[in-house]
């Protein structure tokens, strides 16, 4: 199958998100009953946020903060860069390594439907697309 549009990268996955005033405690919940390793944050159904594993490791338990304690604002990564449902792979594949992270949300007509991880991409695609710019000369 030929994938295009990273709609098709994350069609059939529910929509890992935690809101704003959610404990970090909830939000881990919600990555380890999805088994992923990030989720969005939103407010009444704007992205403003997304929390990843790292996050939680970096700024919650290396800080000695209480997971119980402590809100997904806290210590998240406040308003990600995100990009349509509708964009390509592609793009999607320059926003990661330009921004240098490995989520993307994924958003419809600015509502989220989605978080696009790195994982999520064909590894053939990533090489095509790095094989392409050598020819170039970008």
């Amino acid at each position: 199958m030929i994938v295009s549009k990273v709609a098709q990268l994350i069609k059939d996955r529910p929509l890992a998100r935690a809101e704003t005033d959610s404990s970090v405690s909830e939000a881990c919940r919600i990555l380890c009953e999805l088994d992923t390793g990030a989720l969005i944050v939103t407010d009444n159904d704007e992205l403003v946020g997304v929390l990843s594993e790292r996050d939680v490791i970096r700024r919650l338990i290396c800080a000695g903060l209480a997971p119980a304690d402590t809100k997904v604002t806290e210590i998240m990564t406040p308003l990600p860069q995100a990009m349509d449902a509708g964009g390509d792979v592609a793009q999607a594949i320059e926003i990661m390594r330009k921004g240098g992270f490995h989520h993307v949300p994924i958003l419809d007509n600015g509502t989220p439907v989605g978080l696009l991880s790195a994982d999520d991409i064909p590894e053939e695609y990533r090489m095509l697309l790095e094989r392409f710019k050598e020819m170039r000369g970008v």
